[in-house]
C-alpha cells in the first residue's frame, strides 16, 4: 500500500505539532511506503496514477542507504550503501537495473572511496531531465587510507570517475554527505557534516 499525504503549507508554517505529525507519518512503517506531497505535481507528474511499492531486495548488508539516483543512460538506479566498520570493505555502490528484472549488482568506482550522498548531474548547458551526458556525483565521505572527504562526479555509462572538489581554499572538508545541483545554474550546494570528528 503507498500513502500520500498532502502537505498544508500555511499550517506547516505555523505549527510544529503539524511538522512534527508529518514526520511521524513518514516514518511510521516499513510495510508500506509514505510520501509526503508539498506540491499537487508531484502526485500527478512524478507519482502517476498507478504508483504502487515492491520489495526490490532483502540483503544481508544494508545496500539502500543514500543517494537514490535515477540514470537515463543506463536505466538503472544507483545508492550508496551504508558502512560496515570495515576499510577493507569500503561502502560499495548497489545497482538496480529496473529494465532486467530488477537485478541488483555492487559497484566501487575508481576515485570514490566512501560515498554517501549523491544527485543527478547534467553538465552546465545541458537541459536538466535530459538524457544528454547525465552523470552522478557522489559526497565520498574519504577515510584515512584513500584521502580526504570529496565531491566525485561519476559516468555510470562510461564506468569513469573524477574528483570535482577535495578542499576548501586548501582546507580538508570534514565529510562531505548531501548534494544537489541547481536546476537553472548548474551550482552544485552540499552540506559539510562533522561525522569524521565523531
Amino acid at each position: 500500500m503507498v500513502n500520500i499525504t498532502k502537505v498544508d503549507l500555511l499550517r506547516l508554517a505555523s505549527s510544529f505539532d503539524y511538522a512534527y505529525s508529518l514526520e511521524a507519518i513518514a516514518n511510521a512503517s516499513t510495510e508500506q511506503v509514505s510520501f509526503i506531497s508539498y506540491d499537487p505535481s508531484f502526485e500527478t507528474e512524478v507519482l502517476g496514477n498507478n504508483v504502487s511499492q515492491k520489495l526490490v531486495a532483502d540483503l544481508p548488508w544494508d545496500a539502500f542507504h543514500e543517494a537514490g539516483v535515477y540514470n537515463k543512460n543506463t536505466g538503472k538506479i544507483y545508492a550508496t550503501s551504508n558502512w560496515v566498520g570495515d576499510f577493507d570493505n569500503p561502502i560499495n555502490v548497489t545497482v538496480i537495473d529496473i529494465n532486467n528484472n530488477d537485478a541488483i549488482s555492487s559497484v566501487r568506482y575508481p576515485n570514490l572511496a566512501e560515498p554517501n550522498g549523491g544527485t543527478a548531474f547534467y553538465p552546465v548547458g545541458t537541459a536538466p531531465n535530459s538524457n544528454e551526458g547525465q552523470q552522478v556525483v557522489y559526497c565520498d565521505e574519504g577515510d584515512l587510507q584513500r584521502g580526504p572527504s570529496q565531491l566525485v562526479l561519476v559516468d555510470p555509462a562510461k564506468n569513469t570517475s573524477k574528483v570535482l572538489l577535495n578542499n576548501f581554499l586548501g582546507r580538508n572538508f570534514s565529510s562531505i554527505n548531501d548534494v544537489k545541483q541547481h536546476p537553472k545554474t548548474g551550482d552544485l550546494w552540499f552540506t559539510d557534516a562533522r561525522y569524521a570528528y565523531w
